[in-house]
């Protein structure tokens, strides 16, 4: 009866060394941290839940090349089109940070990793009631 609930509400806990092929370097480091985070909760996530981990992940992966750009090259760049050539323009790597940064607290909202979401679906214990976000990924 347990295994049919469990089917019911996502699977069985997931399956964290079955890692996903699309993650790159990036996803894939984010991915063993959740993975470490939440060892003792083995069903925290699900196997239903795959798909939007992996869509976390990516998302980090994204938003941490987009940062690494900006902070090496800075919020402004030298134009490489004809029309802006030898002047500053915005980085175009800020835009793809903000997009990212969009789709991470999304996937974060989704998954329960925000001490807000935590709250809202009843995860949260009182100390991050109180304030304590030691597992936030964002803190």
């Amino acid at each position: 009866m347990a295994a049919a609930k469990d089917a019911e509400v996502g699977g069985l806990g997931l399956d964290w060394t079955t890692e996903p092929d699309i993650l790159d370097v990036s996803g894939l480091t984010e991915w063993h941290r959740l993975a470490e985070v939440y060892a003792s909760q083995p069903a925290r996530f699900r196997e239903g839940d795959r798909a939007a981990v992996a869509a976390y992940c990516t998302w980090w992966s994204a938003f941490a090349i987009s940062a690494a750009d900006v902070r090496d090259r800075g919020p402004v760049v030298e134009g490489r089109s004809d029309h802006d050539r030898g002047r500053l323009v915005k980085n175009p790597a800020t835009v793809a940070m903000r997009e990212a940064s969009q789709q991470l607290r999304y996937w974060a909202r989704e998954l329960g990793l925000t001490v807000d979401a935590r709250v809202r679906i009843g995860l949260a214990d009182q100390s991050e009631q109180d304030g304590d976000d030691t597992d936030n990924p964002f803190s």
